[in-house]
């Protein structure tokens, strides 16, 4: 299967897509992925597949098989556990892997009516009805990719509550001693009430689960890419001890750190996956 990510040109796009994904298998053979939990929102489109997604608190699971419809969309949200995607058909799929309510500056849906729709013009106002089948119709990703642009920036009207956006920048940018929802109310001056609405309205997780999230992605990210040990991991990131880190990652990657260490890879530094070709 032929992966590549594209990060958008556009300096405004650049604040709510962190990037564009693509992918395209030309055969039927069986593969199968495994990414893992991040607060980020996908929305993937695909060309003639069928897409069946089950998302419970136990399991994660999509599988890609060939379908009858031209196009098919599917927003992928908040997920506690490891994404499964099983793929036993060809494949050609265009995703726009936003930032942490970051869809919300190209829609006026809320988030819990955006996760029940499923198709790109119940999302965006398109006005050009053939604009999937354009996309689609380009070999060559970067122009799917500038195609794609147009369409956003065509639909950019940001009306995230500048709260929210204060929050994201606070703890993007590490400005809490330790990952608390008591902490960052304090330092944005509102109540934890005010805070969980934001969340949940335009995330679709509370401010804990969140921060979870996040802790389990620095935690990731450190594991990955610095190789640090896992004792300075867990003190760094405020745990109880080596045994309560262990505990949590396993909960979010379903390994233990040593364990995915093994068995993880990272593509183009952006998307690390276990990925089972044939």
């Amino acid at each position: 299967m032929q992966s590549i990510i594209i990060k958008p040109k556009h300096p405004v796009l650049q604040q709510y897509v962190q990037y564009f994904l693509f992918f395209k298998k030309q055969d039927a053979t069986f593969l199968q992925y495994v990414t893992f939990p991040n607060n980020n929102l996908c929305l993937a489109i695909y060309k003639e597949n069928h897409v069946q997604y089950e998302h419970q608190s136990v399991h994660n699971d999509c599988t890609i098989t060939q379908g009858r419809k031209s196009f098919t969309s599917k927003l992928y949200g908040f997920h506690k556990k490891p994404f499964t995607v099983e793929i036993s058909s060809m494949l050609d799929q265009v995703c726009i892997v936003f930032y942490p309510a970051a869809l919300k500056a190209f829609t006026a849906e809320q988030y819990n009516n955006l996760m029940a729709l499923s198709k790109v013009e119940d999302i965006f106002s398109l006005k050009d009805h053939a604009l999937i089948e354009r996309i689609f119709e380009e070999d060559a990703f970067p122009k799917r990719a500038a195609i794609l642009e147009d369409l956003l920036l065509q639909n950019l009207n940001d009306n995230i509550p500048a709260t929210l956006k204060a929050a994201l920048h606070v703890i993007e940018t590490g400005q809490l001693d330790e990952l608390s929802v008591d902490l960052l109310a304090k330092k944005l001056h509102v109540s934890v009430s005010s805070l969980f609405r934001l969340f949940t309205n335009y995330i679709g997780q509370s401010p804990k689960a969140y921060l979870k999230t996040v802790r389990f992605r620095q935690t990731l990210h450190e594991l990955l890419h610095k190789q640090q040990r896992l004792t300075h991991i867990a003190y760094d990131h405020q745990y109880y001890d080596q045994a309560h880190f262990i505990n949590d990652f396993k909960a979010f990657a379903g390994y233990t750190p040593k364990q995915l260490v093994n068995k993880v890879s990272i593509q183009q530094d952006d998307l690390a996956w276990i990925y089972n070709k044939p």
